[in-house]
Parts: C-alpha cells; sequence; structure tokens
C-alpha cells in the first residue's frame, strides 16, 4: 500500500516535470542492465534556479569514466556471459533538486523497460542524500565516488547507499594529525551549512578534544549568504588573530562557497597571514577556488581521498574525445578552443568513477550466478535480478578486489571505504602555482601519517612569538601568565586564558585562592609574594576624625539634655512650663535623648545588639519629637480656629488625650521597625577589605526597603507638621512658641532633603552613618533650644515682673454670660496679644518678649473674642483676637478644675 502511494506520489510530479525532463539532455547507451549515473557537469545559479556555466574538464572526464568502464567489461565476453550493460547519465549541477529530478528518471514506474540495475553518484553528499532518499524507495543501490558526509554511513536510513570513499569522520582525523604534528592548538573552524559541513565539525569537536585542540572560532557558511557575511568572517579571523596567536583556519565546505572566503580574503589584503586547510568539498578542485587570490591562500593544505591516475584511461580518453557521444562535449569544446587534451586535471577522480562501475558490476555478476540458473533464458535472467534488486546491496558489500589505479576496494558494513587519502599543499614555483601531494594517510591499526618537508609562507619567521624554535608557525591561545595570574584552562588543555587573581587572593597550584573565610567571617590579606595571606587589623571607628567629632557632639548633646531636662522638670509647676505642654514636653525630652543615642550608635563599631537597636531607637525619636510637636500645633490650631466660631469647647485637647494620641501614633514606626526585624533580621557583617583599604570594617545590614520606609514616615510627619506651622504662623506673639516649632520643623525638612539622595546614592556604609549622625545631631539641637532652653533661660534669667504673665482662668462662655468674680481680676482686653503688650526692660536692653514672645498661656485658653464679638476675617490674626478673664466653669469638677489651672497659666 505504501509503494503504491509513493509511487502515485511519485506519478504527479513526473507528470508535473514532464516538461523540464523532455529538455533533459541525458548521455546513454543501451544494454541489457542498465547503470544510471549522476554526475555535476554545470554549475548551478541559486539566483536563477538553473544550470550553467560549465565546469572544467575533469567533470567530463568523470563522465566518460563510466563510458570507458562499461564499454571495457563489454568487451570481456566472459565477465557477464551474454548480458551487457549500457548507462545513462544525468547533469545534477551539484544541485539536490536537479538531482531529485534527474533521479525521476530512474524509477521503474515511470521507464519504458525497467531493467535499472545501480546508480553510480552523486558527487556531493547533498545530492546523494536526495537521490538515495528516492531511489531507496526501490531497492535500487547507489555507489557513490565523493560523496563523503557521515550522515551517510547509517546504514539504517540509508540501506542501499555505498561509496568508494572514505566518510569525513577519517578526513577529520587526517587534518587533526597534521595539527598534533605541529602542534597546533588553537585554529579556526569554516563549515559549509548543510549534512557536509555539519557533521565534519561535530566529528571535528569530538576528535579535537583527544589532541588538546581549540576552537577558537567556529562558522557555519549557508551557499545563499551575501558579501556581507564572507566580510564579516574575515573581519573576525582577523580580530581572532590579534586577540591570540592563531595561525590556523579550517575550511570545511563546498568549493563555491571556499571560493568566496578566498575572494574577500584578497579583497581584505590577508596575504600569508594564515595556514588554510582544506577539506575535498574544495580540495578536489585543484586551484579553482583560489584562482585570484593565491597569495591569501599560499601555504594551503587539502585533503583529498586518494585517487591515482589510471593510466589506460587517459589514452582512452584522449584518443577517443574527437568522436565522443558525450552531448556536453560540444559546448567544452566552443568553450575553450582546444586541440589537446593531455591536460590531467588533479586528482584524477575518474580512477574512482571507474572503480565504482566495477563495484556494481562485479556485484552483478555474482548476483547472477546466484539468480540465474541454466534453465532461465536470457530474459527470464534479466527479470529474475531486476526483479531481486533488493538483495543486490548484500553482494555490494561483499566486493572486494585490486583496483588498476587506488589499490584494494572494499566495504565496511555500513558501505563506507577505507580511509585513504592524499595531502596536497600550495606550493608557489618561480611565478607559477601549483598544488603538489605532499603527504598521505592511511586507515590502519596504527594511522599513519606522512608528510614531507614543509616551506613556511607566513610572514615574520624571525618573531619567536609567532614561530617555534624549529620555525614552524604557532597557533596556539595565548603566551605564559605572568605571576600574579593563573591559567584557566579551557576546552581540556588545549588552550587557558591568563587570569587575573583577585586583590584578596594568593596563587596555590595554579589556582587563586581567596585570604576571605566567609563561614566564621575572617579576612587577611595576600603578601606581596602572592604565597600565603596575612593577618589585617580592624577598622577602629573611634579613631576616625568624624565619627569622634559627632560622638563628642552626640555626648555633649545628652549632658545638655539631662540638665536641661532636670531642670525642666524642676520647675514643672512654674507657670511658664505649666503653660507649655509639659506632659509633651517630656515625650519630646525623650525623644531628643534618643536621637542623641541614635548619634553614638552611628558612630561605635557595629555589633548585632547595636544594629538591632539602629532599627528601633532612630524611628521613637523621630517620632517622639515630631509627632508631639504636631499635637501641639494640631491643638493651638484648633483652639484657636474653634474660638472664631464657636464658645464650646474643642474635644480632646486635654493633656492626657494629647499624651494618648502621640503615643498611639508613635506605635507606627515600631510596628515598622518591628516587622522589618523578622523580614530581614539585623545582623553585623564583615565589608570584605580592598586593595585600597586594607582594613576590616563592620556594617549593620539594613534593607533599602526598610530604610525609604522610614524616611517616608519621617517626611509625613514633618510635612504634616509644616502644613499646620504654616496655618498658626499668625497667632499672636509667638503664642505658645509656634513660631521656634515652626522653624524647627522647617529646618528638619530641609536635613531630609539635603541628606536624603545623598544617603541612597552612596554605597558606602560608613558615609551613610556620617550622613545619619549628623541629621540626628541637627533635628534634636534645634527642637532642644528653640523650644526648651529658650524656656530655661526665661525662668532663671527673666525676672517674674518682666514675663507679663496673665493669670486667667477662661471659660467658653459669652461675656454676657460670665459670672463675676468675687476678687478683682485683671483683663488685658486693652492690649492686642499681637505683640502691643508692654514689654518691661531688663537690664541687658531686651524685654522678655523679644526673646521668647508674650501671650504664652496655658494649653487651652478658652474665650477668645473680637472687641466687637464678632470674627469677620478667616485667619486668625493678632488684631482680632482679645483675651478675657473670666471664671472657670465649675460644672466640670474638680478634676477638670485642676487640670485647666495647670494650663491656663500665661506667659
Amino acid at each position: 500500500m505504501t509503494m503504491r502511494v509513493s509511487t502515485l506520489i511519485l506519478f504527479v510530479i513526473w507528470l508535473q516535470m514532464s516538461v523540464s525532463r523532455a529538455r533533459t539532455i541525458v548521455y546513454k547507451q543501451e544494454g541489457d542492465l542498465i547503470i544510471g549515473g549522476i554526475i555535476p557537469v554545470h554549475f548551478f545559479n541559486e539566483s536563477t534556479g538553473k544550470c550553467q556555466g560549465l565546469r572544467d574538464l575533469s567533470a567530463l572526464r568523470r563522465v566518460e569514466a563510466i563510458h570507458y568502464a562499461i564499454s571495457k567489461l563489454n568487451n570481456d565476453s566472459d565477465f557477464l556471459g551474454n548480458l551487457t550493460l549500457g548507462y545513462e547519465i544525468y547533469d545534477t549541477c551539484s544541485s539536490a533538486r536537479e538531482t531529485l529530478k534527474n533521479c525521476l528518471n530512474f524509477i521503474p514506474p515511470l521507464r519504458t523497460i525497467d531493467n535499472i540495475i545501480g546508480v553510480v553518484g552523486a558527487q556531493r553528499s547533498s545530492s546523494s542524500l536526495q537521490a538515495t532518499n528516492l531511489l531507496g524507495l526501490y531497492n535500487i543501490s547507489i555507489v557513490s565516488f565523493l560523496s563523503t558526509s557521515d550522515e551517510l554511513s547509517d546504514s539504517d536510513r540509508f540501506p542501499y547507499f555505498l561509496r568508494t570513499v572514505p566518510p569525513d569522520k577519517f578526513q577529520v582525523s587526517v587534518i587533526t594529525d597534521i595539527m598534533n604534528k605541529y602542534q597546533w592548538k588553537y585554529v579556526a573552524f569554516l563549515y559549509s551549512d548543510d549534512s557536509y559541513g555539519k557533521n565534519a565539525e561535530a566529528e571535528f569537536q569530538m576528535q579535537a578534544r583527544g589532541f588538546g585542540i581549540c576552537i577558537g572560532y567556529a562558522r557555519s557558511i549557508s551557499g545563499s549568504d551575501g558579501s556581507d557575511v564572507y566580510e564579516g568572517i574575515i573581519g573576525d579571523l582577523l580580530q581572532l588573530k590579534e586577540e591570540s596567536l592563531v595561525s590556523v583556519v579550517v575550511v570545511f565546505t563546498q568549493v563555491e562557497t571556499a571560493g568566496k572566503i578566498f575572494y574577500h580574503a584578497s579583497l581584505a589584503d590577508i596575504t600569508r597571514d594564515f595556514i588554510w586547510i582544506g577539506s575535498d568539498g574544495w580540495g578536489n578542485y585543484d586551484l579553482t577556488p583560489v584562482r585570484g587570490a593565491e597569495e591569501s591562500v599560499l601555504g594551503a593544505f587539502t585533503v583529498v581521498p586518494k585517487a591515482d591516475l589510471h593510466h589506460d584511461f587517459n589514452r582512452h580518453f584522449e584518443a577517443y574525445l574527437p568522436d565522443s557521444l558525450n552531448p556536453w562535449m560540444p559546448e567544452f569544446l566552443d568553450r575553450c578552443n582546444c586541440t589537446s587534451f593531455s591536460e590531467i586535471p588533479m586528482p584524477p577522480y575518474e580512477s574512482v568513477v571507474i572503480d565504482s562501475v566495477h563495484v556494481i558490476a562485479l556485484a552483478l555478476r555474482g548476483m547472477k550466478g546466484d539468480v540465474c540458473d541454466e534453465t532461465l533464458n536470457k530474459t527470464q535472467c534479466i527479470e529474475r535480478i531486476v526483479s531481486n534488486r533488493r538483495i543486490l546491496r548484500d553482494y555490494l558489500l561483499e566486493v572486494e578486489f585490486e583496483s588498476e589505479s587506488n589499490g584494494v576496494v572494499s566495504f565496511t558494513r555500513d558501505g563506507d571505504a577505507k580511509g585513504r587519502y592524499d595531502i596536497r599543499y600550495l606550493m608557489k614555483e618561480t611565478t607559477e602555482y601549483q598544488f603538489i601531494t605532499n603527504g598521505s594517510w592511511l586507515e590502519v591499526e596504527q594511522q599513519k601519517l606522512d608528510l614531507g618537508p614543509v616551506p613556511w609562507y607566513l610572514e615574520g619567521t624571525a618573531d619567536r612569538e609567532r614561530y617555534t624554535d624549529e620555525n614552524i608557525p604557532k597557533s596556539v591561545c595565548s603566551d605564559p601568565c605572568e605571576q600574579s595570574q593563573v591559567m584557566e584552562l579551557k576546552l581540556q588543555d588545549c588552550c587557558w586564558a591568563c587570569s587575573e587573581c583577585a586583590d584578596n587572593e594568593i596563587i596555590l597550584d595554579n589556582s587563586c585562592v581567596s585570604c576571605f573565610f566567609e563561614s566564621n567571617q575572617t579576612y587577611m590579606w595576600p603578601h606581596p609574594s602572592l604565597i600565603y595571606c596575612v593577618p589585617l587589623e580592624s577598622l577602629q571607628l573611634l579613631h576616625e576624625v568624624g565619627n569622634v567629632i559627632f560622638l563628642a557632639i552626640a555626648l555633649l548633646g545628652i549632658a545638655v539634655e539631662v540638665v536641661v531636662a532636670f531642670l525642666y522638670i524642676k520647675n514643672r509647676e512654674k507657670r511658664l512650663i505649666r503653660a507649655s505642654s509639659r506632659e509633651l514636653g517630656y515625650i519630646i525630652l525623650v525623644g531628643i535623648f534618643l536621637a542623641y543615642v541614635s548619634v553614638v550608635l552611628y558612630c561605635i563599631p557595629a555589633h548585632v545588639v547595636s544594629c538591632y537597636l539602629r532599627r528601633i531607637v532612630p524611628s521613637i525619636a523621630t517620632t517622639f519629637i515630631y509627632v508631639s510637636l504636631l499635637t501641639m500645633t494640631i491643638r493651638l490650631y484648633r483652639i484657636f480656629a474653634a474660638g472664631k466660631k464657636t464658645t464650646k469647647r474643642p474635644q480632646f485637647i486635654s493633656p492626657k488625650s494629647q499624651v494618648f494620641l502621640t503615643l498611639t501614633i508613635s506605635i507606627i514606626p515600631v510596628i515598622w521597625s518591628v516587622v522589618w526585624i523578622f523580614i530581614h533580621p539585623p545582623a553585623a557583617n564583615v565589608i570584605p577589605p580592598t586593595k585600597e583599604s586594607q582594613i576590616i570594617e563592620k556594617i549593620c545590614v539594613s534593607s533599602k526597603e526598610y530604610r525609604i520606609g522610614q524616611l517616608v514616615w519621617d517626611v509625613v510627619v514633618v510635612l504634616v507638621n509644616c502644613y499646620y506651622a504654616i496655618r498658626t504662623r499668625n497667632l499672636p506673639a509667638n503664642y505658645n512658641q509656634t513660631r521656634f516649632i515652626a522653624f524647627s520643623v522647617f529646618s528638619t525638612l530641609i536635613v531630609l532633603i539635603a541628606f536624603a539622595p545623598a544617603f541612597f546614592t552612596t554605597e558606602i556604609s560608613s558615609t551613610q552613618d556620617l550622613y545619619s549622625a549628623l541629621g540626628y545631631i541637627i533635628q534634636p539641637t534645634v527642637v532642644l533650644i528653640l523650644i526648651f532652653i529658650a524656656r530655661i533661660y526665661a525662668i532663671y534669667f527673666v525676672k517674674e515682673e518682666d514675663q507679663q504673665v496673665i493669670s486667667t482662668r477662661p471659660s467658653m462662655r459669652k461675656p454676657s454670660e460670665s459670672v463675676p468674680h468675687p476678687s478683682p481680676v485683671r483683663t488685658v482686653s486693652s492690649y492686642a496679644i499681637g505683640g502691643s503688650v508692654p514689654a518691661t526692660p531688663r537690664s541687658d536692653g531686651h524685654s522678655f518678649s523679644d526673646v521668647f514672645g508674650q501671650g504664652d498661656t496655658d494649653s487651652e485658653p478658652r474665650l477668645y473674642k473680637s472687641t466687637n464679638g464678632h470674627v469677620n476675617d478667616d485667619r486668625i490674626s493678632s488684631d482680632s483676637i482679645e483675651i478675657n478673664s473670666v471664671e472657670y466653669e465649675e460644672e466640670e469638677g474638680e478634676e477638670g478644675v485642676e487640670e485647666n489651672e495647670d494650663q491656663t497659666e500665661e506667659a
């Protein structure tokens, strides 16, 4: 069923190609049994898809070799008895497509007489692949005279393919033996993008490893590649030569591709720069691929299957040629205008073609003796042979004979011939270039390479970097390494790169060994001899000038803060302190203390404990300071804003409420720190020393995400502070230090804007710590001076009568509803709070209002009204606010009275 389907498909193809087949040229001779021939006579133009341009004389010699061999066999009446052989020869143009088209002529269903017994060819491996795939469907065997691809050695895929030349794996063996002989360990490899080139490249990779040969550059080339590809390849080769001591380039391609490579090499003015080693893909064509580029390729080796002269054929060819029935002969004669054909192209592969014909004929003779007995007539014998084409392969594998030119011809079980190669060398004799046979290679038990003396053509023979002491060109990867370098082997032992050891490494047994021991965080440094490591000193942060200065400032700040806190607590019952939200003041003092402690933490060496404290203490410090200031500012804003709209007391302005609110908000950064402690636990890691800094330094590891989150929190708190500082900027006469608070938060914002970019852009841990320390010095110091030292100064250095203290017990009642006090109460409605209260001169010439600001009252003054009892302006201005002293409401209870008494003292 499968055969019928295949036949139908092929028949359809045959019909489609019938027109072109009608014009197909065939060189034929009738016979009882036909041996087909598929040989390239023309070139194939990839752009036009047509055969054009006749090849040289060697192509016609191979065609005529089939005619010669079959004619000689037919002249021997004892060879096949009463059977005669004929032939049909088609031109493949070295194209797989043309090969497939012409092989249709051998398909039994498409022939008038089914008498094909075997086919000689094709020449190229790609063409043979197509031919054997098609003809194998009909059990027609192919014996190639020049297809060398390793892929064709697969007898399971190609059971009807044999060849009288060795496969490429032996050709690769010859190339690697040449390289090994001259100790070429670093080479380039160019190969065609087909089975011929790809299989050879894979085989070369495998064999090269065994000899310690490196491939420094490998590139596949397609037949359709343009000039830019070839120019790029030549450029890569020149760059490789500059970067290394490479001299050898293997070119495993077809003749057309090789010709383009050498043409572009000559355009790039490459002369005697490389030693080219070629495969039979272009080595079989003598000087054809190198014409016009001889100087660029001079000194090239080519490896070609062994093929010696067939002297009897040479005489036959010269005598028979004028009378030849070869259909391509007239075209050749017109082109060359030749009168003599005594010149013999090298290598003479017509002898291998003759061997291939003899292989089929000998197998046929053996098969005829077994399948044709005396009872069968000639016709019946032919039918028996043709119907049993399948078993002809078995007879082909058993063939062994002494060739007239090439020695013993035999096959392996895969249908391959044994390896026999000639090694040819391109030389220059005066002005003539020619390939001479300089050596040979035979596949014997011990593969034998025999090479004669070689005249090297590479330039710079006196350059010891390029030539060995025996004046053989080098092709290696690199020079010996320097003392501070080690050889980093690549692709086994063939090639190395000199690898520079790191600054912290010594060299032991050609290996870089680190002086750092990460497991126990022990760090040493290499001795100048790079033989052993020496211990290093630890970084003493307390010896650094910046750290010492910041630490001294922090300790001084702590001392001053402790003194201020003591005096603040000592004078907590003073009306000036009671009127300043003293409970929030305590929290701010704690935050200032923790801020200075943070500076100390950033200035001392890193330790696990100090790293944990760095995560928590700084965030609590800034939160305590600025959340407390924010609470104070919002409270003042709410009180004065409520005074414009209602006489009702605002909610949550008592000291307890303010403290509770502050501590509640302060929990947020603490939670953030604790969460990140679990996500990214603090640790004191060692920064490895460098060549510039050969000291051991420990740092606290902290993720950038945590720091960014903490910074965002600080910025948000400070920005909100700034917002309310702006809203309360017009409170009368620095009321409750609102202007000092504004200055504090604005200065903090400037610090954040200035230091944050520098902090996150530097990668030096000690520099980041200094930025942090400087920020935690500036922020608490400003707050300490403006918020606390000014009050302490007023208490001790300003007379109480000069403090303009206004004793009030205000209520949110309207003036008309106020209850007369039994004792006189001073009313200051005649003085505008905006600074019109007379300032009592001091001994130094300044009044207290100049130093601290007049009108500091308790934390909840509850009667503010305009002089006409009505506020029209939306802003809280000093021109519209007056204070009226009234009785404190008794219905709030004793606790409320006591609480408010602490808050209603004014300075």
